[in-house]
């Protein structure tokens, strides 16, 4: 099959990434579906100190109510050639300084996405959708109201 045949069976990709583009024999092209990079995203998210919980949307929340659980929550993204745009939707720890949250999940989001995939996260739009306490842990609840003579307390 020569190559003009070839490009008349796969139209116009210029949304994929092709081996050609960096002097390699080209052997096929590579693809990411949207919601990879939405995965990628909503992990780096996470990982940003600040940053309780991913929010979701009403499709989002009702997908989750019928048991179909995503990774890739509370992201959207819109690919253009080998850029993208992505938003985040979070909540946030109560007592953080919020626009120092927002600004690092900026960044570790851009990062991510560009190490990651080989796309350019041009904008990443924060949207933070909430406030809330952050969940104590056993330890915490156990020296916060001690019971003393009780199986499993420390005093």
């Amino acid at each position: 099959m020569a190559d003009k045949d070839l490009k008349k069976s796969y139209p116009d990709r210029s949304d994929t990434y092709s081996p050609a583009d960096d002097g390699e024999e080209e052997l096929g092209y590579i693809e990411l579906a949207d919601e990879v990079i939405a995965i990628v995203a909503s992990l780096a998210a996470l990982d940003v100190p600040g940053v309780i919980s991913m929010s979701t949307g009403f499709r989002e929340g009702l997908s989750n109510f019928l048991g179909k659980k995503s990774l890739a929550k509370g992201v959207r993204v819109k690919i253009t050639g080998h850029s993208c745009r992505v938003a985040v939707y979070v909540t946030v720890e109560y007592g953080c300084n919020i626009p120092e949250v927002a600004m690092k999940l900026q960044k570790r989001v851009k990062s991510a996405v560009d190490e990651m995939t080989e796309y350019t996260a041009e904008f990443v739009d924060v949207h933070i959708e909430g406030v809330k306490r952050r969940e104590k842990s056993e330890l915490e609840i156990s020296f916060n109201s001690p019971e003393e003579g009780k199986a499993g307390s420390i005093f």
